[in-house]
């Protein structure tokens, strides 16, 4: 994420003006340190007070997009040869729950699709039909071979027994065919017409949009298109779901992709996308829960000034980013990365756990065997607990994941999701001592140039041979255990 300052009046429950600032240790980050660095440039409003805003990711950083980027190749999935079961009655008839759990179901974790919690999830999101720039389906390629697979069939057949909603993600995240989509009402009109087609040819239950753009170009454009296509897909089934999936930043920026307010009627939610907010050149956390903005708390609290809070899902990450760093300090320098890795790759791993006290994230240090340090960032239970508790206390709509498959569906994650385990934050700050990567000049890698081989796979990857030992005792990184109550998030 690149950050901005603007000087404006921010309005928030008794006209309190809040300072958004960027905080690294006690100091100011220069915009340069920041993720996809550039600024823009500040005004001065009638207070002359500052605010940082979160703006549009740069292209090659835009969360959904780089995922689907770094996807791993689709596992091979037989055509469908029976139809899912349509919804019930019930479920049809809710277009969305009180207290939602929203998780994502990419291609290519369906095949172990079996493993997710539909008894706990509320509505799953198919993730996802390319959208053309003249507005048709792109029915070729791995995401529309997932759509007519068997594997996806079982899934909404599944998640329908279970209560659950299943909906379509429709995606675009090339520039050219955005700027062509939020344009041209001849293909506002294809993109309705394709959509609604292809929910009513799965038994779906409506419709997800990911269109991830970027700058002010397509602003009024795109809240024109999602007025259309939110009249058109509650013309075809008033219950149909209607979703849209917007930035960490988004509602606090006004020259952004997303206008969040003028979209805001003609959507039934919003998911946002509170992850890939690591610190560029720094090995940092990919979706920390407070330190300033970007964060989850910046997001939520300029989310509930701009919307009702009860049209915003909260997006989760399972999942975080590897660096190769200069040493073993927390939040060291990055000599090269990040690499996406899966909480289930971590967990996998059995390196120490350690916890940034200010990104309220667990991550974990390891030397590989040429001597080169690596760090990752993650997300695991006690993290998530503690987003579930943010999302309940700010009354939002609920929670989201991406995605489904990628905790190696892991029980703890969604229970976490729920509030119905404890989250324990005595992880240690950091290793014991601190020492300089030495890599070989030998030594080669996949991504960067150390001796350990990193996947992108969600399900598996060649971990080092010398992880670190865990240190002994409890650390300075977090206060005593806390256990929280159980939330009203899923179905309650």
């Amino acid at each position: 994420m690149r950050l901005a300052v603007i000087w404006r009046r921010d309005v928030v429950g008794a006209a309190a003006l809040t300072c958004l600032l960027a905080v690294s240790g006690g100091s100011l980050l220069p915009a340069a340190s920041l993720h996809a660095s550039a600024a823009r440039a500040a005004h001065r409003g009638p207070q002359g007070h500052a605010q940082v805003v979160m703006a549009d990711p740069a292209p090659p950083d835009r969360p959904n997009a780089a995922a689907a980027s770094l996807a791993p190749p689709a596992p091979p999935l037989p055509p469908a040869v029976g139809a899912p079961l349509p919804a019930p009655p019930a479920v049809s008839a809710v277009v969305l729950r009180p207290h939602e759990v929203f998780g994502f179901a990419p291609y290519w974790t369906l095949g172990a699709s079996g493993g997710y919690d539909v008894g706990d999830l509320t509505t799953i999101a198919y993730f996802g039909v390319d959208a053309a720039a003249d507005g048709s389906l792109v029915t070729s390629g791995p995401g529309w071979n997932g759509y007519q697979s068997q594997a996806l069939a079982d899934l909404i057949s599944r998640a329908h027994r279970a209560g659950d909603r299943v909906v379509l993600t429709v995606e675009c995240f090339d520039q050219a065919a955005l700027d062509h989509l939020t344009s041209d009402p001849a293909a506002d009109a294809k993109l309705a017409d394709g959509m609604i087609a292809a929910v009513r040819a799965k038994a779906l239950d409506g419709v997800n949009l990911d269109f991830e753009g970027t700058g002010a170009g397509d602003r009024a454009g795109l809240v024109r298109l999602v007025d259309y296509l939110g009249g058109r897909l509650r013309a075809a089934d008033p219950h149909w779901q209607f979703t849209v999936d917007t930035y960490a930043g988004s509602a606090g920026d006004p020259d952004g992709f997303f206008d969040v307010s003028h979209l805001a009627p003609a959507v039934d939610a919003f998911f946002v996308m509170a992850y890939d907010m690591y610190r560029s050149g720094t090995a940092s956390p990919n979706a920390p829960l407070g330190g300033g903005s970007p964060s989850d708390q910046a997001a939520v609290r300029a989310y509930a000034a701009t919307v009702p809070a009860a049209k915003v899902i909260l997006g989760v990450p399972f999942y975080g980013y590897e660096w190769q760093t200069a040493s073993n300090a927390p939040r060291a320098a990055a000599v090269s990365g990040p690499v996406p890795v899966s909480y289930a790759q971590v967990a996998a791993a059995g390196s120490a756990t350690y916890w940034d006290p200010q990104g309220a994230v667990p991550w974990t240090a390891f030397e590989d065997p040429g001597g080169q340090w690596h760090e990752v960032y993650y997300d695991d239970p006690q993290s998530v607990g503690l987003k579930a508790q943010l999302a309940d206390s700010a009354h939002l709509l609920g929670l989201g994941i991406w995605a489904l498959g990628m905790d190696g569906n892991a029980p703890a994650m969604m229970a976490a999701l729920l509030g119905h385990s404890p989250v324990v934050k005595s992880y240690p700050a950091g290793p014991p001592s601190v020492s300089p990567s030495s890599p070989s000049s030998t030594t080669t890698s996949s991504s960067t140039t150390s001796t350990s081989t990193t996947s992108t796979s969600t399900t598996s990857t060649t971990r080092p041979a010398q992880p670190v030992t865990r240190p002994p005792g409890g650390g300075g990184g977090s206060p005593p255990p806390v256990t929280l109550p159980p939330l009203p998030f899923g179905k309650r």
